[in-house]
């Protein structure tokens, strides 16, 4: 890995002449402009459609929320209209028998895009929508123990749940989607709905600071001000340039076409000396690296101590510093990250041992034998697994070369694959892979099921636990998120056991920013979340938020 770093500059040299955008254009530097660098485009504009990353950061720009969150103490804490601008409802209470239901109020002076007012209807369709399975919606699972939705008056919504439990606001105080532009739509087709599919110029009705002005697909996205939102964003124009290859995205950074940049870990240094005017700002501890098995595809992999073994095999200590993620990251161990202080259990998730003699002992013991070539085999098939991953991401492509070097100690053949971001993550939805380099951003409200509900449509490993299930509904049954905490940890632990993955790390996400942009919050709850906040100042103006040029800021 580390001959790669000193290869670098030279590389630098050799493609700053062909480095512009995916289709030659370049904004950075115009004093309306933030441009942004991003490995994959978006998806579906639609608040309960969305899937991928910039998905999710670019709708919460588009679309207001019923409530926002801040991220403290190890947990969310919701906010009102008060005390966030991207929020609908002044307040809210829980009322009822048990407390089971929950009464919003609505701000009366929101309109949609297209001069539309926005009201407690448009909360109700998209509730009920999302609950349709006919929309498919990869957040169904969140409608489960909502009985009814009823829009009081205008400005007032009511929710029914069927029980008390700790995810009522996370799983009803949502963003809203316009009823008056898709009611009446086959919600069997509402992916396909013109506006979601050609969402620009002005085609894409919403609520929030931004809509999206031009989308080139594969290139670029831009955003441009909604002019019913108030106030106005500070940005009038707001780029995301798509591209894959993390070398051309780090060069369009240095040489000054794009403001902000996820940053490799072991380029941090690199990037800082040719980029004086940056500072790094992190999101601590809010994803984690796997390796997911799918036991559909292969024999071996629907044995949990096979799987067991294959973790085994991975020193994830000397990963870590193989990657230059030194004070970055941390070995892990199971779905809770040590961020969730109520949740994570460093005893029932103590990351594997590097334990490669274990992982053969156990490999004999279950009958997978070294045959003439080394390979293990046993009846008659290989230990021969296709290890795939996302092009464009190299620290998994580093993953993938090191896991396959320390797999082959044991006995198992790795062939790496590398696929397009968007194909690789449709093949693990179609459970269509046999293992798979992965990661996950934590979901703060710690509701499992959307992971390991066999039905769910991010279970990529079919997992399927009778008692894991029974676990997890005794924790949604619990009246607060600390009732509920023993329950999460034990499914954790159950799941564990199991080893439906390898995890490998939990790990802080950095972020370059030029100092030109300022007022940002970058933190362990997102990286957008204030996008319509952010200004831009004339360099070398300089900011009492930027610090020193280069400094590490904290984050979450």
């Amino acid at each position: 890995m580390r001959n790669r770093l000193l290869a670098f500059p030279i590389l630098l040299v050799l493609l700053v002449s062909s480095a512009c955008g995916s289709d030659g254009e370049r904004t950075a530097y115009r004093d309306d402009t933030v441009t942004i660098l991003s490995l994959a485009d978006i998806s579906k504009p639609m608040p309960f459609l969305s899937e991928t990353v910039l998905d999710g950061g670019v709708v919460g720009q588009m679309y207001m929320s019923i409530l926002g969150a801040v991220w403290e103490d190890g947990r969310l804490h919701a906010r009102t209209a008060d005390q966030d601008a991207l929020v609908l409802a002044k307040s809210y209470e829980l009322f009822g028998p048990d407390s089971t239901s929950l009464r919003y109020h609505l701000r009366g002076d929101v309109r949609w895009s297209d001069g539309v007012p926005l009201t407690a209807h448009d909360a109700v369709w998209t509730l009920e929508t999302r609950a349709d399975p006919r929309v498919a919606s990869p957040r169904r699972n969140f409608s489960q123990f909502i009985e009814q939705v009823v829009a009081e008056d205008d400005s007032t919504l009511v929710v029914h749940f069927s029980r008390r439990y700790p995810e009522m606001l996370a799983h009803s105080a949502v963003a809203v989607a316009p009823r008056h532009v898709f009611e009446g739509s086959d919600p069997a087709d509402l992916r396909s709905h013109p506006t979601l599919t050609r969402p620009e110029g002005g085609n894409l009705v919403v609520s929030g600071p931004y809509t999206i002005g031009e989308w080139r697909r594969g290139q670029r996205v831009t955003l441009i001000p909604n002019p019913e939102f108030q106030p106005q964003p500070n940005i009038p124009r707001v780029v995301f340039q798509i591209i894959p290859e993390e070398t051309t995205r780090l060069i369009e950074f240095q040489t000054g076409n794009a403001d902000v940049l996820d940053l490799p870990f072991d380029k941090v240094d690199l990037v800082r000396e040719g980029v004086p005017d940056m500072r790094v700002e992190v999101r601590r501890g809010r994803f984690y690296d796997y390796i997911a098995y799918n036991p559909l595809a292969h024999p071996a992999l629907a044995d949990p101590q096979v799987r067991r073994a294959l973790g085994l095999a991975i020193d994830r200590e000397g990963m870590i510093r193989a990657l230059s993620m030194e004070g970055f990251a941390e070995p892990a161990g199971g779905p809770f990250s040590p961020i969730q202080t109520l949740h994570y259990d460093p005893v029932a998730q103590t990351p594997l041992p590097f334990g490669p003699d274990e992982a053969a002992r156990i490999l004999d013991e279950r009958g997978w034998l070294p045959g003439p070539d080394g390979i293990r085999v046993k009846d008659e098939t290989p230990l021969r697994l296709v290890l795939s991953t996302n092009a464009g991401n190299q620290r998994r492509a580093d993953i993938g070369q090191i896991v396959q070097q320390q797999w082959r100690r044991i006995g198992v053949d790795a062939q790496l694959q590398t696929r397009e971001s968007n194909t690789f993550f449709d093949a693990l939805s179609r459970k269509d892979f046999e293992a798979a380099i992965a990661g996950w951003s934590i979901g703060l409200f710690v509701d499992m099921t959307s992971l390991w509900k066999l039905d769910s449509p991010f279970n990529f490993t079919s997992f399927d636990d009778p008692e894991v299930n029974r676990i997890m509904a005794e924790a949604m049954a619990q009246p607060t998120e600390e009732a509920a905490a023993p329950y999460w940890r034990e499914a954790a632990a159950r799941i564990v056991e199991e080893q439906p993955y390898s995890w490998l790390f939990y790990m802080d996400s950095l972020v370059g920013v030029r100092d030109r942009v300022q007022e940002t919050l970058i933190d362990t709850l997102g990286e957008l979340q204030n996008l319509h906040e952010w200004r831009i100042v004339p360099t070398g103006e300089g900011s009492e938020h930027a610090g020193a040029s280069g400094e590490v800021q904290g984050g979450g």
